[in-house]
């Protein structure tokens, strides 16, 4: 089969549909790990599925300022509750094993990098996404990301599937503009333009091989925490608010629904560190270490621990300590919905109650443009 980005965005997105919807899998268990009796019909938790949507390729392309017909991306994902935007444009790249230029930071061994088109000059798609950070991301740009996968083809696809996201690097607009503006560059319209990464070093980066080395930041660690911490947090209320009259409804006992909780969160702990491969004596968050009591001995030997990995673990579980501290001191005699901690996301886009309000200051290519999605949180 031939690698197309389609293929990369499809994969892409659904191991971020999982991260999205994962907090839930732990909570079906609680009504049932002290409960099974066959006598009993034990409740069971519907929990709102995250989502994903896409255009006709004759639309995608299209100037929209609600977003809603066209703006340029190819998916959006929503959460089942829902209320943050995130924008990204998928890109495949292209594997160069060789120096594009000795101007270039790939002209020093290792030459092997991939490099990423982000702009060309039949739709100037990358000046498309800079009127969506200047609409609906103009409170934080940040949320109009690329990501550049490092995958070479698709026997590289399927054998990294489900560690995709580990191997993609996020990259927002406002970012590389930025960066230009420091390097006293112009990103010019109507312009090819590209974006290289390094294979054995994602760090290693710049735009063409004549413009500037890249040293902004990989947004890969504040996109996973904000999805993960934000449907957290409303998964844990919607689960709070049923699980007592459910109980309730079924006669069980509600002290063990504290103790549960406990559980399931140590539970999924150990799932995230396993999805990301990462030991937790490597963690500097304490709790993660903390419950190596629960973990088999030497379960998280042979794990690389990568930077990357552990800078998206440890921005994670930084951000879910209220939650851990909230979940172990517990007491439903005494909870209040006030009290459960609310998560503030660092980049994501709050969407406004009126919807998305996008200002185009000019015409645009109406042409295709291939892969931009937006995911709602």
């Amino acid at each position: 089969m031939l690698f197309h980005e389609k293929s990369l965005e499809l994969n892409i997105t659904h191991e971020l549909l999982n991260l999205a919807d994962s907090w839930s899998w732990f909570l079906t268990d609680i009504p049932l790990w002290r409960y099974w009796r066959p006598r009993h019909r034990l409740p069971f938790f519907k929990f709102p599925k995250s989502t994903s949507a896409g255009f006709n390729p004759n639309v995608e392309g299209r100037t929209d300022p609600t977003g809603e017909k066209g703006g340029g991306y190819d998916v959006r994902i929503k959460s089942g509750i829902g209320g943050y935007l995130l924008f990204i444009q998928y890109k495949r790249g292209d594997l160069i094993t060789n120096s594009p230029d000795p101007r270039s930071v790939f002209d020093i061994a290792p030459h092997d990098h991939f490099v990423f088109e982000f702009n060309s000059t039949k739709t100037n798609q990358h000046f498309v996404l800079k009127e969506l950070v200047n609409g609906v991301g103009s409170e934080d740009g940040n949320a109009v990301v690329y990501a550049f996968p490092l995958i070479a083809d698709m026997d590289d696809l399927e054998k990294n599937a489900g560690r995709l996201i580990r191997k993609t690097k996020f990259i927002s607009v406002t970012d590389i503009e930025a960066q230009a503006t420091q390097n006293n560059v112009t990103i010019a319209r109507n312009q090819h333009h590209n974006f290289r990464v390094g294979k054995f070093d994602m760090n290693k980066c710049e735009v063409n091989y004549y413009y500037y080395a890249y040293f902004g930041v990989d947004r890969t660690s504040e996109i996973v925490t904000d999805i993960i911490c934000l449907k957290f947090e409303q998964t844990l209320r919607h689960f709070l608010k049923e699980i007592y009259d459910k109980y309730r409804d079924y006669y069980l006992f509600e002290g063990y629904i504290p103790e549960g909780l406990q559980q399931a969160f140590i539970q999924y702990v150990r799932y995230l560190l396993h999805y990301f491969e990462a030991s937790p004596s490597k963690i500097s968050v304490g709790y993660a270490s903390g419950y190596s009591n629960y973990f088999l001995q030497n379960e998280f030997d042979g794990y690389e621990s990568t930077a990357k990995d552990l800078s998206i673990l440890n921005s994670v579980f930084t951000a879910l300590e209220v939650f851990e501290i909230f979940i172990r001191e517990l007491d439903l005699n005494k909870i209040n919905p006030e009290q459960i901690p609310r998560f503030k996301p660092s980049l994501l886009i709050p969407i406004s109650v009126d919807g998305l309000a996008i200002s185009f200051q000019e015409e645009h290519s109406k042409e295709v443009i291939e892969g931009i999605n937006y995911l709602i949180i």
